[in-house]
């Protein structure tokens, strides 16, 4: 009996759960289809850029064929602005269909909203939203109103100055609030913190960064060190940070390199990246094996056509 005669008898009349959902979908419409695909793109960010990109940026929503994306760390939104076309192949990959056309940076959304397959949004977490509703209630003194009044009393435009002043009195009610909650002043920068915190969120992000941002320059100088090596000179970090800020640098090298490209200075450094080797083990075998690896990620023409493994990589051991 066949291969297909084997795969029938062991499964007979049965179909992959995945595979029926595909169908049920492709069914129900177009419509459907490729709402159920922005739920699933933000669901599985993590998954479609990784832990510390996920880490580091919230995904909002789809709007017109534009992902939106929110990220306090403007060092990294700099860094992703240059990796724009990449995630929107990522994306599109992970949907197995064009989705989005572009990538943007836009602050957080603060409503969910689902209708339609021209919207897509993420609901802020519970936390975030009981307390937003319990700013509402808290109420201002009169002087704390005139404040508010006073601060925009200049103002040309009366919808600006109302807006303004709208924005002032959240803002008190909301210091309120984390003052009635125990907050505490953060020792870098005097932000309100939540109690058990030693500094805030933003002075944190902006501790990693720096941390993250050190590590890419030992690994620039020095391309093929490892963890122990970048730890003798940034002993704050981790081996989970060594190996994002790697992957982040390999994906944006491997962008300038040419499939074809084996000798210039940029492609021995990516290859010294990506497999931690030191200039002294680089050899012509290292070299064709560890850019085949990365055919994918490097720049191709558009009549590029990726050749076979034994085309590239003579058979047998290494």
């Amino acid at each position: 009996m066949g291969a297909k005669g084997s795969l029938k008898a062991r499964s007979p009349g049965l179909e992959r759960p995945d595979s029926i959902i595909r169908k049920t979908l492709h069914h129900m419409g177009e419509h459907c289809e490729k709402k159920y695909y922005m739920h699933w793109v933000l669901w599985h960010w993590p998954d479609i850029v990784g832990d510390f990109i996920a880490h580091n940026t919230k995904v909002q929503g789809i709007r017109k064929e534009t992902l939106y994306i929110y990220s306090a760390n403007s060092a990294l939104r700099n860094e992703l602005q240059m990796m724009m076309p990449q995630i929107v192949q990522s994306v599109n990959n992970f949907a197995g269909q064009r989705l989005i056309a572009n990538v943007a940076f836009t602050k957080e959304w603060t409503k969910a909203d689902s209708e339609g397959i021209e919207e897509i949004r993420l609901a802020p977490t519970e936390q975030e939203e009981n307390l937003g509703k319990e700013r509402r209630s808290v109420p201002l003194t009169p002087e704390e109103m005139q404040a508010a009044e006073k601060l925009v009393a200049e103002a040309d435009d009366a919808d600006i100055a109302q807006a303004i002043a709208g924005l002032y009195r959240r803002h008190l009610q909301m210091q309120k609030l984390k003052l009635a909650k125990n907050y505490q002043k953060c020792p870098q920068c005097g932000q309100l913190m939540e109690p058990e915190r030693t500094i805030c969120a933003d002075c944190a992000a902006k501790q990693q960064e720096r941390i993250r941002a050190a590590v890419r320059q030992v690994l620039r100088d020095m391309p093929w060190g490892r963890y122990p090596d970048v730890k003798e000179y940034v002993p704050e970090c981790t081996p989970k940070i060594v190996n994002e800020q790697r992957s982040m640098m390999v994906q944006q090298l491997a962008a300038d390199v040419d499939v074809n490209d084996k000798t210039s200075m940029k492609a021995r450094t990516l290859v010294m990246l990506y497999r931690c080797l030191p200039p002294e083990q680089l050899n012509e075998d290292n070299i064709t094996r560890a850019l085949y690896a990365l055919r994918f990620d490097l720049h191709r023409p558009k009549d590029y056509k990726a050749p076979k493994r034994y085309e590239v990589i003579k058979l047998g051991r290494r």
